[in-house]
């Protein structure tokens, strides 16, 4: 089909199933054909995006700002024509389309700007000789469900964000409301996002949704639409943890009689019974190897008698 509006996968146009994307307000008028992505389409997505992920959260925030830019520029200077499309296939007044337009270029605009104020904190701590370091780092592959109401403003308001603090996006607006979303999908496109960046996987929630809710690779899954569609996505798209999730960071210019004596005392506090004590040690090559002690750190029965409770049993957490 000449006229098929395709998916963005990895740089690429792809084909697939062709739909129609029907004016609500009058149905004799199609406002375009638009492919529906497959379950393998969308999981290639979701591999270049998880590809695309070094480079693209190190790229320099000048970069992604200038990109973020661009697209908001090109939004305002066709919103009149991207209004027109949106009104078609959304059914809101015209006035209202080139409103939401409007709306999206300045989200983009304003997160073009927060990428050259991206900030980090170093506060004072309580306790002597301890600092505390705030840092704000990409999540990684972000998967973006968007509804049918706001089919533009929605979008950027989750996709500027995203691509600002340097992740990478798998896409699926809602299947009525396809076309407002690809014409985003495109001006980003060639504003200069590198291939697998922006994945745009268009098509139904049973097939496209639920393949990125199913999926490893996705770190974080943003989702707006009806509360039966987000309850079954948040079911899905749990990862069920064995015991707690707390881990001791030790890194490779940390001396280790320091990082061995914190995890000792922190261990050793209510018997190990607090629920912000640490269940594991993730420790940098360069001190695992220390004098030959491999990172593990362990604690031993007391050689008196415990003043209350019962004595520290020997473990190791390592």
């Amino acid at each position: 089909m000449s006229d098929l509006h395709k998916n963005l996968i990895d740089g690429a146009w792809v084909d697939g199933d062709a739909a129609p994307n029907v004016n609500p307000s009058d149905v004799s008028d199609i406002v375009g054909h638009y492919a529906r992505a497959s379950a393998d389409q969308t999981r290639t997505a979701i591999g270049a995006a998880r590809a695309a992920f070094a480079d693209w959260s190190r790229s320099s925030p000048l970069v992604r700002h200038g990109i973020l830019r661009r697209a908001s520029d090109e939004i305002l200077a066709r919103k009149d024509e991207l209004g027109r499309l949106l009104s078609r296939e959304e059914g809101k007044t015209l006035a209202e389309g080139v409103g939401e337009v409007t709306r999206a270029a300045q989200i983009f605009d304003f997160f073009a700007g927060e990428a050259l104020r991206l900030a980090g904190e170093i506060l004072p701590s309580v306790r002597p000789g301890v600092g505390v370091e705030i840092t704000r780092e990409a999540v990684g592959v972000v998967g973006i469900i968007t509804p049918w109401n706001f089919p533009i403003a929605i979008p950027a308001w989750k996709l500027a964000p995203a691509l600002c603090y340097g992740n990478t996006v798998v896409f699926k607006p809602a299947d009525l409301v396809p076309g407002s979303a690809w014409a985003l999908v495109d001006i980003l496109n060639r504003a200069g996002l590198q291939k697998g960046v922006l994945n745009l996987v268009m098509g139904r929630g049973s097939v496209v949704g639920q393949t990125m809710a199913d999926s490893p690779d996705i770190d974080a899954l943003t989702f707006t639409g009806s509360q039966g569609t987000g309850a079954a996505l948040a079911l899905a798209a749990v990862i069920p943890v064995d015991g707690y999730d707390e881990a001791l960071a030790v890194a490779n210019d940390t001396p280790f009689g320091l990082s061995a004596g914190i995890a000792t005392v922190h261990r050793r506090r209510l018997r190990g019974e607090r629920r912000v004590l640490f269940d594991r040690a993730t420790v940098h090559g360069l001190v695992a190897d220390h004098r030959g002690q491999g990172g593990v750190f362990r604690l031993r029965r007391p050689a008196g008698r415990a003043d209350s409770g019962p004595a520290h049993r020997p473990c190791a957490a390592g």
